[in-house]
Order: C-alpha cells, then structure tokens, then sequence
C-alpha cells in the first residue's frame, strides 16, 4: 500500500495536476454541462415558427396586414452606398465587411507544462496577432499595434419594396467576396491594390515584413430578390418577438419555403450540437475526477491500458445517460404543455391501476 502511494504521489507531481486543480476543473466542467443542456432544449425552431407568418408582397401597403407576423417578398435595397470609408469606395452594398491581417510573430509552445515547455517563433498572416509582450522570449520577436481593424458597414435603413427596414439591425444572409479593382478601391498612399488584397505596409504581399496588412473584403449586394421575416408596424417591417422573448428578424435569398427549410436546418444542427457538446462535458468531468487513477495505471504495461479503457467507457455511458436525463427534463420544462400531458396521461393510469386494484379486491373478497 505504501508503495502504491509512492507511486500515485510521483505520477501526479509529474503531472503538473493537483486533486484541487482537477476538483474545481470537473465542477466546473459539470455545471457547464448542465447549463447547455438546459438552455439548448429551450432553443426555438423558427423554421416552425415562420410556418405562422403570413406570406405577403410588397409593392404596396397593405393597411390590412398591420401589426401581422410576416413573411415579406420584395426588392431589398439599401437607401445609400456603402464603403468603408478608408480603402473601398461607397458602392451598392447592404453590407461591406472588413477583414483585416497582420504579418505577425507566432509562439508556439512545444511539450511539457508552463514551466518545462520549449517555444518556437515564426511569421504568418493572422486576423488575431498577438501581444507579444507576453511571449516568453519577446527580444526579437515584437509586434507591433495593429493600425487598422477590421469592421462591418452598413446603411442605416432601406426598403425592401413599399416598406422600410432598419438595416442595422436586421439579420442579412451571408456575405461573398468583392473583387477589387483600381475603381473600386480609394487611391491614397495608405494602401495599394495587391490581387485580392489591399495591402499596407513596408514589403510587399510577396515579400512582407512584420507589421504589414493585408485587407479584404466581402459584402451583401443591394438590390436582391429576398424573404423578411418580421412584424409589420404602418409602413416599417420591424423585428417580431415570438412570445415576447424569441426575435426574428432576418432576410434570405430565397423563397418563403427555403428560408423555412433553412432556418429548420439551423435549429436541428445546434439543438444536436449542443447535445454532444454537453455529453462531452459531462465525460471530460467525469475522467477529471477519475484522471489520478487512469495516471496510475498507466504505469501498468497491458492492465493499464485495458483499465484505462474501461474507465472511459463507463464513464462515458454514465455521461450520456445523465445527458438524457437532464435534456429530457429540461425539455420538458421549456415545455409546459408537454408537462400537462404527461400529468394527465400519469394521473390517468394511476386512476386506471387503482380502479383495477380494487376491482381485483373486491373479486377476491367475494
């Protein structure tokens, strides 16, 4: 015994790894587990909930349809052109996003803990360079502050046919690449056009130094065939709350039956995303708390590794029942009546099984 706590003493003061440290870990783990889990079932399908807008066009005001839930057809266009003020001139856009990377030093670290582990450095484009301050050795490895950001730009209303939606807050479908040429980009000296890039700095794209920048962008088009999904109010579409909570306002490319279709699509993906992500949590707490005795056996050539294994399976059977169990009622407590239901079909063969009762009572009596 006092051996085997030698052993199990060694393995974790090799490991870095205090109980404490993985205690806090797996709590942490745990709750974070059961908040997706929780939150997720009360996710709200839109693709359902669109199916209750009325389908409606646009070329004119329908005082009939005021204050309606709707799936609106038209034109959607902005009510002024839209650059990014710097780089790209103003143009018919619904949005324009900047996107913007830097030449920068890169620290990799290689093996070990943060007291035993080996950095290597080397130069990449990234859209998040890093402080390098904070690198372990910083001589000769400095970046310097980005000079320009990246950013979304839009007009601040428009009109998708007789009707005006607020552009800033409307969810617009995804943006493609602008393909820049010398009429769309703004000549100055802070930047030269590079293929698909603006380029700012002191080499070239072909040869750049740290620092340098190169910038794209992509954008909606104005002008679009599309679908809103909102709640008209006089002659605005504005977003529609669903039970004064959920809110949809959102624009497509497409028909009402795509956009329902997609939106559907969107929901089953990160209902079950989440639903995996939360069982895995629930795992990776479990194999935390159960961590200094897989360390341990993994000093056992073949019954630590078949111990090893059992342990992960269990643990992970465990996990996936809990995250049954936890979706299951959550689910049920996003939904009332689903609750109703099952209380009523509950009560209903209790009442069913206690009439049988007695009636099997009253037969023996006699």
């Amino acid at each position: 015994m006092i051996l085997l706590l030698n052993l199990f003493s060694s393995r974790q003061e090799r490991s870095g790894c205090s109980p404490v440290f993985l205690i806090g870990g797996a709590i942490v783990a745990f709750i974070a587990a059961t908040t997706i889990l929780w939150t997720n079932e009360g996710r709200v399908d839109f693709g359902r909930i669109g199916t209750e807008s009325v389908p409606i066009e646009t070329t004119a005001i329908d005082p009939g349809n005021d204050n309606a839930f709707v799936a609106a057809t038209g034109t959607l266009t902005g009510d002024t052109p839209v650059g990014d003020d710097t780089f790209l001139r103003p143009g018919d856009w619904l949005e324009v996003e900047r996107l913007v990377e830097m030449y920068a030093w890169v620290q990799k670290s290689e093996g070990g803990d943060e007291d035993s582990s080996t950095y290597s450095y080397s130069t990449a484009w990234t859209d998040d360079p890093a402080d390098s301050s904070g690198f372990s050795l910083p001589e000769g490895h400095t970046n310097p502050p980005q000079t320009v950001s990246g950013g979304s730009f839009r007009p601040e209303t428009g009109q998708l046919g007789a009707y005006r939606v607020d552009l800033r807050s409307l969810d617009l479908p995804d943006a493609t690449p602008i393909v820049l040429t010398r009429e769309t980009v703004i000549g100055s000296n802070q930047g030269s056009l590079s293929g698909e890039y603006v380029f700012v700095g002191a080499g070239t794209l072909a040869d750049p130094q740290v620092g340098d920048l190169r910038i794209r962008f992509q954008a909606v088009e104005s002008g679009q065939q599309a679908t809103l999904f909102g709640q008209t109010e006089g002659a605005t579409i504005g977003p529609y709350f669903h039970k004064e909570r959920d809110r949809l306002y959102r624009a497509f490319f497409s028909t009402r039956a795509d956009a329902l279709a997609e939106m559907s699509a969107e929901y089953r993906f990160a209902l079950w995303g989440m639903r995996v992500a939360g069982l895995l949590a629930y795992w990776a707490s479990f194999m935390m708390i159960f961590s200094p005795f897989t360390r341990l056996l993994g000093g056992v050539p073949l019954l630590g590794r078949l111990g090893k294994g059992l342990i992960a399976a269990v643990t992970f059977v465990v996990a996936a029942l809990l995250a049954v169990v936890v979706a299951t009622i959550a689910y049920v407590a996003h939904n009332p009546l689903v609750l109703v239901i099952l209380l009523v079909v509950a009560g209903a063969l209790f009442v069913g099984a206690r009439s049988y009762w007695q009636r099997r009572q009253e037969t023996a009596g006699v």
